[in-house]
């Protein structure tokens, strides 16, 4: 998969076996440093809220740093890119509102749907329980 200017016309890419993947299509994606997006509960509540009302096949995923690194190595290559997450979806408003909410920087990859339902269909992780004493 890569990262492209949304200016391409016919999308057509391989994934990580090198076996193409016809359904692949320009897709917003949000990058931030691992844990930004992720990290307070808030994106996992939203996606989860989501799919119960729209269903399993929302376009909206979290792509965890493990995730993020296979589908788009050229995005994560380098030091000061290590360790990030991103959000894709299929409206570009959905990813310019989650970067109004959380921060991030908005790129374009191509990306197919559903690959992305295979491998970043879960939900981002839990919110650590805060250290409450009494």
């Amino acid at each position: 998969m890569a990262v492209t200017p949304s200016s391409s016309s016919t999308p057509s890419t391989t994934n990580a076996a090198g076996t193409p993947t016809s359904g692949a299509r320009l897709l917003p994606l949000l990058l931030a440093p691992g844990g930004q997006l992720s990290g307070d509960g808030q994106l996992r509540e939203l996606i989860a809220e989501r799919r119960e009302r729209q269903g399993d096949h929302v376009e909206l995923w979290h792509l965890s740093p493990l995730v993020l690194a296979a589908l788009l190595p050229e995005l994560t290559a380098g030091q000061e890119r290590a360790g990030q997450e991103a959000v894709v979806a299929g409206d570009p408003a959905v990813i310019t509102w989650l970067q109004l909410r959380f921060g991030g920087s908005m790129h374009t990859a191509l990306l197919d749907p559903q690959q992305l339902h295979n491998q970043a269909g879960g939900l981002p992780p839990r919110a650590p329980l805060a250290a409450v004493t009494l």
